[in-house]
């Protein structure tokens, strides 16, 4: 068994999608060295030749995506004719929808490609939300798609990680009045910020359940009524300071409010 291992990653595209599977893979295989070797856009048979000569000379393991049927083929039976172990990791697949579905692949290099940039992007943006729930990580607000600020059960939160499931690093801020807005506020543009208000009264049962479950009196100042109503107009207030689009949450879903957000920001 050898201690280490040559391996070509090979790809009609950027390479992406191979590379990170190999990379997973041999990680299974802790006591093996390995060097990978990300060879892209080999969209001609005259690149597969000279990629395939330098693998045999290092008796390399070749791994490849290749959306083209025409170049699976060749570069299956040239990697036979330089006795090459050669892994095709997108031409079974392909092969198997195409016969289900009786339809041919539209053979577009780079498609895998941009559906898991697509997947690391979300990825990215929940990880970020997560980090900037509830006024955390002022540090890097300033990355944000997304300001979202509104007082306590707004709907802050679980609109943040759809949207941040949907692409947009979606940060948000608690409005507490006698609490001014951390600095850093200022400093975002007022075209990625948006503002959550909700009617009164039904922010009162939201609230008075919240205290429920909590197993805490329902008659605690969180839920009264007054003091609620003028917590909306403390932050309508501020909204109007702030010159930022308002929206009003009062029985609407989440995907309902984050449609309005990102059509509101110009983001769609």
């Amino acid at each position: 068994m050898p201690n280490k291992l040559k391996i070509y990653a090979l790809s009609d595209a950027t390479g992406e999608l191979v590379h990170q599977l190999t990379k997973d893979v041999i990680q299974q295989f802790p006591d093996i060295d390995f060097d990978i070797t990300r060879i892209p856009k080999l969209d001609r048979k005259e690149k597969i030749d000279k990629c395939l000569e330098q693998a045999a000379k290092e008796k390399a393991v070749v791994i490849f995506t290749l959306v083209s049927f025409e170049l699976r083929e060749y570069l299956r039976n040239q990697a036979e004719k330089h006795s090459l172990i050669a892994i095709d990791v997108m031409g079974p697949t392909l092969d198997t929808f195409s016969s289900v579905l009786e339809k041919s692949p539209a053979a577009t290099p780079g498609i895998q490609y941009k559906m898991t940039q697509s997947y690391f992007k979300r990825t990215e943006a929940v990880e970020y939300s997560v980090k900037h729930d509830d006024g955390l990580g002022l540090d890097t607000l300033e990355l944000t798609d997304i300001l979202i600020l509104g007082i306590s059960r707004t709907s802050k939160t679980p609109l943040s990680i759809y949207l941040a499931y949907h692409g947009y690093r979606a940060a948000n801020i608690p409005l507490v009045k006698g609490i001014p807005l951390p600095q850093v506020v200022n400093d975002i543009p007022n075209k990625k910020i948006v503002g959550l208000t909700i009617d009164p009264r039904k922010l009162a049962t939201i609230r008075t359940a919240r205290l429920k479950k909590l197993g805490r009196p329902e008659t605690e100042s969180y839920a009264n009524l007054a003091k609620i109503q003028d917590e909306v107009k403390y932050a309508l207030n501020l909204f109007k300071q702030l010159k930022v689009p308002v929206i009003d949450v009062t029985g609407r879903a989440i995907e309902e409010t984050a449609s309005e957000i990102i059509y509101l920001l110009n983001l769609g």
